[in-house]
């Protein structure tokens, strides 16, 4: 008993030395330690008694280590000058936090490469006498981006975001709009900035007039449904708090991309009720080739005499200028019947979404598919577009061939029957959500056809002792009996030409494989 009275005595001369101000330094690096254990994310356990027949023997917590001199000192300087910093770090270390129950990081879930490789928001602000979009955040930040390639898409991401900068006005309210937009590097690598265009919640008067906000997403994945039910969850977050926002997509950008059919799971703190929750992110399932089309809505949209036209005139590499009054048609409409193309690939120019200010890239002498605005539309100056340049226009389902116009070889019972098919497919088709599977039914209606027509190539080609492939055009043609004068046409394309130099001895013919994974 005297030895533990004197262990008490110690403890309260030790006390007793503590000048006054050393007491509230401790006091204040205990509550520091406190607020750290609680940023870790874990819960304190309960000291059991040494006696107790279900102790372990152990007295102390995991997490009651106190952490070193540095770390109690940034926490200081976070607490006093920047909280919004503190929330970031409490929310960075707990989306660390694995649930031991879910299998997210097994290799058959996620791809090799990340969800999205840059996040931004793109906002307006007055120069001189007009507006221009502008980054106002991004995820890395613009100044600590190592990727050349990356860091020259940020450069035109504004105005890509804001393409008809013309038209756009301060409103009250306003439809949201998702839509895409595509960067093309010089090895033909594509990646893609998914956007969604909304109004921000008014900051007093609910009736005050204010300018559209963008978010854009920059990635190499194809799936626009999986991106623009992400945007869904953003502008929600955004409406409450921008930080919150801000939150979930840094949260996100850590994520590799789900495998198709497979989801991954994002821990964030959502300020709205101020606990961490779980966002499962999911991937659909229709295939790589279809997973961000439509072809229902397509099909639907276009009627079946108007998209075929379509598709026979991208086989043959003529000029298609599409126009449409949103910007969210113009990128459903185009990116789905690029698909359709398989196993060929576009080679020409490609802008789903044409700006205003480039408009001149209508006049091009090579190849391409561009979607403008009908507003855009009215400023151009068609005589001046090329003779071998169709326009198409979506809402009146009808496509404007110039004066010059060569009509293209096709076989008329071929196309009268596939049509027949297509109509009686179109007045089959059921609405709903996804459109998931009509899509890859479409799509394989057109697979079917692409089949028939160039599906004998194997036949026809040869390799050398370096392994360069060959094909006999003329052999290739003929043995096409009554498409022979279309596919002479279609094998001098350059995506014909891509297609069977990118060939291999080993290469099985890609109609014999049953896949839809393009």
């Amino acid at each position: 008993m005297a030895f533990l009275r004197k262990g008490v005595k110690l403890k309260e001369d030790k006390k007793k030395n503590l000048s006054g101000s050393d007491q509230a330094e401790q006091k204040k690096k205990n509550r520091l330690s406190v607020l750290y254990n609680s940023m870790r994310g874990s819960k304190r356990r309960e000291v059991k008694d040494s006696n107790s027949p279900d102790s372990d023997g152990s007295k102390l917590s995991p997490t009651s280590e106190t952490p070193d001199a540095k770390t109690l000192r940034l926490l200081e300087e976070r607490m006093c000058d920047d909280p919004k910093k503190l929330l970031a770090d409490r929310v960075k270390e707990l989306r660390k936090v694995k649930d031991p129950d879910s299998p997210q990081d097994a290799a058959d879930i996620r791809e090799d490469f990340p969800l999205f490789e840059f996040v931004c928001e793109v906002s307006l602000r007055r120069k001189s006498e007009n507006f221009c979009p502008y980054i106002s955040w991004s995820h890395p930040p613009l100044r600590v981006l190592e990727d050349d390639k990356l860091a020259s898409i940020t450069l035109n991401i504004p105005t890509f975001c804001f393409p008809d900068m013309d038209l756009v006005e301060p409103v009250k309210k306003m439809k949201t709009e998702t839509y895409c937009f595509v960067f093309t590097d010089l090895q033909a690598q594509n990646k893609f900035g998914y956007c969604r265009r909304f109004l921000p919640a008014a900051k007093s008067d609910p009736a005050e007039k204010r300018f559209p906000v963008v978010y854009c997403m920059v990635t190499k994945l194809r799936s626009f449904e999986t991106f623009s039910k992400i945007f869904d969850q953003v502008v929600q977050l955004r409406d409450f708090s921008s930080a919150g926002a801000y939150s979930f997509l840094k949260a996100l950008i850590e994520q590799n991309a789900p495998k198709p059919g497979k989801s991954v799971t994002v821990k964030y703190i959502n300020p709205k009720i101020g606990n961490l929750v779980d966002i499962h992110v999911k991937r659909v399932t229709a295939g790589k080739r279809f997973e961000h089309v439509d072809l229902a809505y397509v099909l639907t949209k276009l009627g079946s005499k108007l998209l075929v036209e379509i598709f026979v005139n991208l086989m043959v590499e003529r000029k298609l200028l599409f126009v449409a009054e949103s910007l969210s048609d113009l990128t459903t409409i185009i990116h789905s019947i690029m698909q359709l193309l398989y196993p060929l690939q576009w080679q020409g120019i490609y802008i789903p979404v044409l700006p205003q200010e480039i408009l001149d890239a209508t006049s091009s002498p090579v190849p391409f598919v561009i979607g403008i605005l009908k507003e855009h539309a009215k400023t151009l100056d068609e005589e001046a577009l090329d003779d071998e340049c169709n326009l198409v226009y979506i809402a009146e389902k009808r496509i404007v061939k110039r004066p010059n116009f060569t009509d293209i070889p096709f076989n008329k019972k071929f196309r009268k029957k596939f049509l027949q098919d297509l109509k009686l497919y179109k007045g089959k088709l059921v609405k709903s959500e996804l459109n998931s599977e009509q899509t890859v039914e479409i799509g394989d209606m057109f697979y079917q056809f692409m089949r028939t027509i160039i599906g004998h190539y194997s036949d026809h080609v040869t390799f050398d002792e370096a392994g360069e492939s060959d094909l006999d055009l003329t052999s290739f043609s003929d043995a096409a009996g009554v498409h022979s004068e279309f596919v002479w046409q279609l094998s001098k394309t350059q995506m014909f030409s891509s297609f069977i130099q990118g060939l291999t001895p080993e290469s099985r013919n890609v109609f014999d494989q049953i896949s839809d994974d393009g």
